[in-house]
């Protein structure tokens, strides 16, 4: 067995601390498995026409926001709380776009638009990269030649960038982009105040020592975060693809309703 100060979050020691996150969290827990089981089904059940943009791309947006919640609850039993924080916003990345194919029908066409925007941003900066190494290599004007193709076809298509935020507004998730999504942004943008979860005082505010060991508390918000997230997500493959998964999405209302009273009491 390998120990902790050894191998970090890696060690053996914490093959089994799953049973500690199950035990704090029975009930969130059990729904996070049961959610997930549910949901690596639902995604087989999808009969995908290869024509149709809006199927193929939601089809693929709810897989990536799938295993970006399986990632989250791996992470999650091992009691890894700050890189939980940083894979639940990961989820949305894919959700928002999800979410507003459901609501639009040929959005995914304004997706395809908006990865031209990308392409040429990408584009922009190898040129800003290989002209600091060496504004006479060739590979430049190679490069300049990919771009001024991709700004023809952003002009003649008049493709326009779909920004996360505007997505989350397509989705009608704004309220989530402005609360949970930029929250959780402090984590992975590693802001000062985030990280001040790795701060250890004594009682006098001395600061006594830095942590980055499995942690029990703090996942409760979390848990039922990434639930509603894939609620979210289960009712827009289902509308997308008209899979019946009303009883499931009715049970998951509940209980994340049962989930919010039991923190407000």
């Amino acid at each position: 067995m390998t120990g902790i100060n050894e191998n970090g979050f890696l060690s053996s020691e914490l093959d089994d601390f799953e049973k500690h996150i199950a035990k704090a969290y029975p009930d969130h827990y059990n729904y996070l498995l049961k959610t997930n089981q549910f949901s690596q089904k639902l995604q087989y059940k999808l009969t995908i026409h290869k024509n149709d943009s809006d199927e193929i791309i939601a089809a693929i947006l709810f897989s990536r926001t799938l295993a970006t919640y399986q990632a989250f609850i791996l992470v999650a039993k091992r009691g890894m709380l700050e890189q939980a924080n940083m894979l639940l916003r990961c989820m949305f990345e894919p959700l928002f776009p999800l979410v507003a194919i459901s609501k639009h029908k040929g959005y995914s066409l304004k997706l395809i638009g908006s990865e031209e925007c990308e392409r040429l941003k990408a584009f922009n900066k190898l040129i800003r990269y290989h002209g600091r190494q060496n504004q006479e290599n060739p590979i430049i004007k190679d490069i300049q030649a990919k771009a001024d193709e991709v700004k023809e076809r952003i002009s003649k298509n008049d493709f326009k960038k779909i920004s996360i935020i505007q997505s989350a507004e397509d989705a009608g998730l704004i309220d989530w982009y402005d609360t949970a999504y930029s929250c959780l942004s402090s984590t992975v943008h590693a802001s000062v105040r985030s990280l001040e979860t790795s701060l250890v005082f004594d009682h006098e505010l001395d600061l006594k020592e830095l942590k980055n060991e499995p942690e029990i508390n703090g996942f409760e918000i979390l848990f039922a975060t990434a639930l509603e997230a894939m609620k979210y997500a289960i009712v827009a493959i289902s509308e997308i693809f008209q899979i019946d998964a009303k009883v499931f999405v009715e049970e998951l209302l509940q209980k994340l309703k049962d989930f919010t009273e039991g923190m407000n009491n």
